[in-house]
């Protein structure tokens, strides 16, 4: 073989069919969707982790399955019994399921890596085996929904990542909330309000860290903040007028007075705001 065909072997990707349904135009809907995906979960659950299954006291699984399936019954709000293997806690489901894999991959996470990602991987194939888009997507051990431009961006993901180290523990809570308060804003948009409080939760959490001032708010933290992170007077007056948006959602209001809500492209840009400051932040105290 010569040079020039190797290399367009090399560049060749191979090809992805549609899927069975697609090829035969086959039309499935939400409901039966979902149910597949519950029964591919499970399948695949009992394939990798056959002893999650049912089971009966004195088996030699049973302390095993106990270990993992009580997190998941702790999860799901429903009391531990052996009786149940995992199939039993999800009952077909769709939610539970997804409570469920997210419990169970919790508990391995902790107890082993490897099989953590087990999880992951057969999650990440049966969403692939999705007849119809069902709006969800895995991520770091959690679903989310789908089609949200916000968690594909670095502001986003990237802080998400910095903000897993246990110091910024206070910080990622309100952060983490404050982006599903958004992504369910198309849904019910006083979500949006939420939003901002919580975001600028998360940076005066921050703040706090970086002056070394954990009895301060940010409007009192803001200058010593900007200071301490060695920024000019262009971050100083972005952040000044960061608290004055947040403070027109933060603060109750007079009687009688009407508020206008937030818009959602003012609070997409908040959010963005807030993951530039965390980014600048964590840059800036990883190099001290």
């Amino acid at each position: 073989m010569d040079k020039k065909s190797e290399q367009k072997g090399k560049n060749k990707q191979p090809r992805v069919p549609p899927t069975f349904h697609q090829r035969f135009n086959i039309e499935v809907g939400i409901e039966e969707t979902q149910k597949r995906f519950v029964n591919r979960i499970i399948n695949k659950v009992g394939e990798h982790f056959p002893r999650l299954g049912r089971l009966s006291p004195g088996q030699s699984r049973y302390e095993y399955a106990g270990k993992y399936l009580r997190n998941v019954a702790y999860r799901l709000g429903e009391p531990y019994s052996y009786r149940l293997g995992f199939e039993g806690y999800v009952g077909g489901d769709f939610s539970k399921c997804m409570l469920a894999v997210e419990a169970l991959y919790e508990a391995l996470f902790f107890n082993s890596d490897d099989d953590s990602e087990i999880v992951s991987g057969l999650v990440q194939n049966a969403i692939k085996l999705n007849e119809i888009d069902l709006g969800i997507r895995w991520r770091n051990g959690h679903f989310w929904p789908s089609g949200a431009k916000l968690l594909d961006e670095a502001l986003v993901n990237e802080n998400l990542k910095w903000l897993s180290d246990p110091k910024y523990s206070n910080v990622i809570a309100p952060f983490e909330k404050g982006l599903s308060d958004y992504l369910e804003a198309n849904r019910h948009p006083e979500r949006l309000l939420d939003t901002v409080t919580d975001m600028y939760e998360a940076l005066e959490a921050l703040a706090k860290i970086v002056t070394g001032r954990p009895s301060r708010d940010l409007s009192a933290n803001a200058e010593l903040f900007v200071s301490k992170l060695n920024l000019s007077d262009y971050y100083k007056n972005m952040l000044k007028d960061y608290i004055e948006y947040a403070n027109q959602y933060r603060h109750a209001i007079e009687p009688g007075i009407e508020r206008k809500p937030p818009l959602p492209n003012e609070v997409e840009a908040f959010v963005y705001t807030t993951g530039l400051f965390i980014r600048l932040a964590i840059q800036q105290l990883a190099t001290t």
